[in-house]
């Protein structure tokens, strides 16, 4: 009887010992499920599996809303800081934004036998000062007082921080053979080319013929601001100004 019963508590302590090892498996292995892993665990395998976003980029607009109008009147923030990049064979810098535009377009009018020159790209406000004062003291050499001096440059040389070219946004853009800023430069067929296709790009003329009253500004063949296409075109086809434009809108 006593060797009965000890048979029967060694048996039930086996029981007891195994019993007890398969539940703490099972419960090791619903911990390690992956759909019961840790915030720590997670927090580890942060480093070494990629971050994968839904989110899909949002393409460039060109709604009236984020075009810059820049002017005598809305002059630029001084704060104000494109992203640059460098516009290859040409040594100019312009916003990273119209830099696909700007090359398909110049490309596009080589294959038709043109020669373009980006004369300008981006210009510092720093720089735009200098440019000012330049045409300011030739012109008082030349007899005329300080006002009259500044009165007649910013017709074409626009005041500190009311220049395109601080955007990154705006090219002068000449014929390679003939690179001299005047008259004779809407002649070429390059200008020409450019004023009847540059909004297939996003690109407008900013100072157009016969609009100094709104713009301010003498008219410039080689200006050529980038708008989006959708603002371009409208621009373009009806012949006004993007101050019209966004009054318009």
């Amino acid at each position: 009887m006593r060797f009965r019963r000890t048979m029967t508590v060694i048996v039930g302590v086996i029981f007891l010992v195994f019993g007890w090892r398969t539940v703490t498996l099972a419960l090791h292995s619903l911990q390690n499920h992956p759909d019961n892993i840790s915030s720590r665990q997670e927090e580890r395998f942060a480093d070494v599996i990629p971050a994968y976003s839904t989110q899909k980029e949002n393409d460039i607009s060109d709604t009236t809303e984020e075009i810059i109008l820049v002017n005598k009147d809305h002059p630029l923030e001084e704060t104000y800081q494109p992203d640059l990049v460098k516009l290859r064979d040409y040594g100019v810098e312009v916003d990273r934004e119209i830099y696909d535009s700007l090359l398909s377009m110049l490309q596009d009018g080589e294959k038709e036998g043109l020669e373009f020159w980006v004369a300008s790209g981006y210009r510092s406000m720093e720089r735009q000062r200098e440019l000012l004062d330049e045409d300011i003291e030739a012109l008082m050499k030349k007899g005329s007082s300080p006002s009259e001096a500044y009165e007649e440059v910013v017709q074409e040389t626009m005041p500190v921080g009311c220049s395109e070219h601080a955007t990154g946004l705006a090219v002068d853009i000449v014929a390679k053979d003939y690179q001299i800023l005047d008259e004779k430069q809407a002649r070429t067929e390059e200008i020409q080319w450019l004023q009847d296709h540059c909004s297939r790009y996003g690109f407008i003329l900013r100072y157009p013929e016969d609009k100094e009253d709104i713009t301010k500004v003498s008219y410039e063949s080689w200006h050529f601001r980038y708008v989006g296409v959708t603002a371009a075109k409208e621009i373009m086809e009806k012949g006004i100004t993007l101050e019209e434009y966004l009054d318009g809108k």
